[in-house]
């Protein structure tokens, strides 16, 4: 979530979710049951209404107007709430997850790793691996909630666990900027760092397929977390899934030698491929965040007055605040240009008319395949007029991240996924690599996983089988070398650079995929 957008939702939610924690100070009561379905498939839904702007109260009705406040705030959590509620207890697996995770003894830090930078030559590995081992409950409440249809953490303050509460575990769109807000996520950080923990711990006893077990009970329940309504939600859910797939290949490849033929086969084919039930190799199923457009439509009433125009003492003070909050000396220029601006800024309902068009349009596009020439065309967005609705245009920014973290996802799925066929292969053919991707199927692994997302023809991941050849790979850590086979996508420049650089900061260089680069690096001694 851009960090202006999150700062102006947290002024104006603050007041109600400290409202909302006094009322609920006490425990909250069980809810009732209800029928225990799965979460329908999305409708199309119509454009949001805009909200009317409300009358001026009075000034001694101060408190009323504060009460009201709050009312509202608390119905805009009440629709968020409305993705979880019809699914029973036992299917939610913030259910499962939580009271385990406070249950567990504290981790060896306070600020989990992550998994991608776990290996067993990691410096404090051994008290992460205690940690493991003294909490064998944490390992069967992850492989339990994998198979949960949401995560069904409630947001905001009504109806949460006062132990939940107490230990940060709750999701308060609007309480702090980004994933900040969120406190749940930190324990999804801790998990997501046991489950890959427990791979390692598995392998030196030789069990490994509790070790992939354990890891894809994990994705499953990140796939949740990618599921939840707020966009700071979503890439954290996504992009902790990315991370975690590339610490199964290395760990794949720290283990070759050993893994057996039918736990690759079996991961290749029934694992990675079946994350969630519905998505195939193109994520067909992830929703695009829509609950930051519900916080914002009731959050944006506060900078007009009782006629629906701009006030301009809000926008001067609060939009120059959050325009400035990087650079402080700015503060004086910013506080005069929004004074400025909303003396030409659209009216309320307008403005709010303007930010269910700019979502529609992205909601649209997010449906459509990854390179329809209709996604050529200007979006919403870039047709504002900055001046006329600056508000909209600085609170957003257009969700382009979320897409960009949607197509990386799938490229790690699928590159995970044809990883482990390779590796099945390689294992049971006497140490040889295939000569081309389609030795592997079906066998080792399933032909529709081998997809590009970034290949704008819709094509497969490049291969090459290099034999004892060596060809050199630069890395964010140094040049390493590559020999035997090398998977790899083109990246998100769309263009394949032959993987003569992985993943370069300026996005021009392809994705290589298998062996692993960071695997490489730590070999060659480049990485720690």
């Amino acid at each position: 979530m851009p960090i202006r957008f999150a700062l102006f939702i947290v002024l104006v939610f603050n007041a109600a979710f400290n409202a909302l924690a006094i009322a609920q100070d006490s425990p909250a009561q069980t809810p009732e049951a209800v029928p225990e379905v799965a979460p329908a498939e999305p409708e199309v839904k119509p454009a949001a209404k805009p909200v009317a702007p409300k009358k001026a109260p009075s000034a001694a009705a101060g408190q009323s107007k504060k009460n009201a406040a709050s009312a509202k705030n608390a119905e805009a959590l009440k629709e968020l709430n409305l993705f979880w509620k019809g699914v029973s207890e036992k299917n939610r697996s913030a259910s499962l997850i939580f009271p385990a995770w406070i249950a567990a003894t504290p981790m060896p830090s306070a600020v989990a790793p992550s998994p991608e930078n776990i290996w067993p030559g990691m410096e404090g590995f051994a008290d992460w691996k205690k940690w493991v081992v003294a909490n064998p409950a944490l390992r069967d409440a992850i492989v339990k909630s994998q198979n949960c249809f949401v995560l069904g953490i409630p947001y905001g303050t009504d109806g949460l666990d006062a132990k939940w509460k107490a230990k940060g575990i709750a999701a308060l769109p609007g309480s702090a900027p980004g994933e900040a807000a969120f406190g749940y996520l930190n324990a999804m950080r801790g998990l997501t760092a046991f489950a890959t923990v427990c791979m390692y711990v598995d392998a030196e006893n030789k069990k490994f397929d509790a070790a992939f077990d354990v890891s894809l009970g994990m994705l499953r329940v990140l796939r949740q977390v990618s599921e939840q309504r707020m966009e700071a939600e979503k890439l954290f859910g996504m992009n902790m899934m990315s991370h975690l797939l590339e610490a199964n290949r290395v760990f794949m490849a720290a283990n070759i030698e050993t893994l057996p033929v039918a736990t690759l086969q079996r991961v290749a084919l029934k694992g990675y491929a079946f994350i969630k039930p519905g998505d195939n190799e193109r994520l067909k199923r992830l929703e695009l965040p829509e609950g930051d457009r519900v916080i914002l439509t009731e959050s944006m009433q506060n900078a007009f007055d009782s006629a629906g125009q701009p006030d301009e003492a809000y926008f001067a003070n609060e939009f120059g605040s959050i325009q400035s909050v990087n650079s402080p000396l700015t503060r004086f220029g910013a506080t005069a240009r929004w004074r400025q601006l909303a003396t030409v800024h659209g009216p309320l309902v307008a403005s709010q008319e303007k930010l269910a068009a700019v979502y529609d349009d992205w909601w649209r596009r997010w449906r459509m395949r990854f390179y329809d020439p209709i996604l050529d065309s200007p979006t919403q967005f870039s047709k504002l007029n900055q001046s006329k609705y600056a508000l909209v245009t600085l609170f957003v920014e257009n969700l382009q991240q979320v897409f960009d973290a949607r197509l990386r996802l799938i490229a790690e799925i699928d590159g995970t996924a044809m990883s482990a066929a390779l590796c099945g292969f390689y294992v049971d053919s006497a140490k040889q690599w295939p000569r081309d991707l389609s030795s592997a199927f079906p066998i080792y692994g399933m032909r529709r996983m081998n997809f590009d997302p970034f290949a704008k023809d819709y094509g497969n991941l490049n291969y090459r089988n290099l034999g004892e050849k060596s060809q050199p790979l630069g890395t964010a850590w140094g040049q390493v070398s590559v020999t035997g086979a090398v998977l790899w996508s083109v990246g998100p420049d769309h263009e394949d650079d032959g993987f003569d650089q992985h993943d370069p900061a300026d996005g021009t260089g392809d994705l290589v995929f298998w062996p692993p680069p960071r695997f490489l690096a730590r070999s060659a001694g480049l990485l720690k």
